[in-house]
């Protein structure tokens, strides 16, 4: 279980930037690990930060915060606001919580506590039988781009690692492995993806960047009408 949230808030307006930062700094579940003002500053430094969750202004003058969230792709959101215009656009985004301005301490520490709940239960890691080894290998689940199922046992799954390896991993369900993963995404019955490994959709073709056929070309899945809803509630796509 995480002990701390690391989070970064982005907002234009420095007083309630500095609210943000002092309710952090009091809560039990997170870290403050940045804060900004400008959003461009933000994703400029975005790939050094280690950080599981954002608080983002909807409205700013350089870059909307829906506009940023969805360059963050699957990092979790919490979007501060002060329109109610505002709600069906973001909602749209699935973000863990929408925080209304002005913003109440005790609304705000509601939502720090369903990101919590949502995030804590995502292993960083996992044991895993495979059929290369007579050993449990660990596997750093962020690092997996692709699972397939085996078309010899269904009961296994083929895992493609961001290193290039590969491991067939003994008797285990898609469904565990997404629900367990913080990127990991149910694409159709066989298959699921991590989504730093999505390159682009067309229609309902995803090419994937990292994972490569045997003749060398960038491997692709289909994404099935039954999975397609909660494709898009991980992943902005329309």
């Amino acid at each position: 279980m995480l002990a701390k949230l690391k989070t970064v808030a982005v907002d234009d307006n420095k007083l309630i930037l500095l609210l943000l930062e002092q309710m952090c700094q009091v809560s039990p579940i997170i870290e403050l690990v940045g804060s900004f003002t400008n959003p461009l500053e933000f994703l400029a430094q975005a790939p050094t930060l280690d950080f599981d969750l954002c608080l983002l202004d909807v409205h700013m003058p350089t870059m909307e915060g829906t506009t940023l969230a969805q360059i963050l792709k699957f990092k979790p959101v919490i979007f501060i606001t002060g329109s109610d215009e505002t709600f069906r656009d973001v909602i749209n985004l699935s973000p863990i919580d929408i925080v209304p301005k002005p913003i109440v301490k005790d609304r705000l520490y509601q939502a720090f506590e369903k990101a919590y709940e949502h995030l804590a239960d995502k292993k960083e890691f996992g044991l895993f039988n495979v059929a290369e080894s007579t050993k449990k290998i660990q596997l750093h689940l962020a690092d997996i781009m692709l699972i397939t199922t085996d078309d010899d046992d269904a009961r296994n799954k083929l895992v493609w690692m961001r290193n290039g390896d590969r491991y067939t991993l003994m008797n285990y369900k898609l469904e565990h492995l997404t629900a367990n993963s913080p990127v990991l995404v149910q694409v159709n019955r066989a298959e699921a993806v991590s989504l730093e490994a999505i390159y682009g959709v067309e229609y309902d073709l995803i090419t994937l960047k990292g994972v490569v056929t045997e003749a060398g070309k960038p491997k692709q899945v289909t994404l099935g009408p039954a999975f397609k809803e909660k494709f898009k509630e991980r992943m902005f796509y329309c």
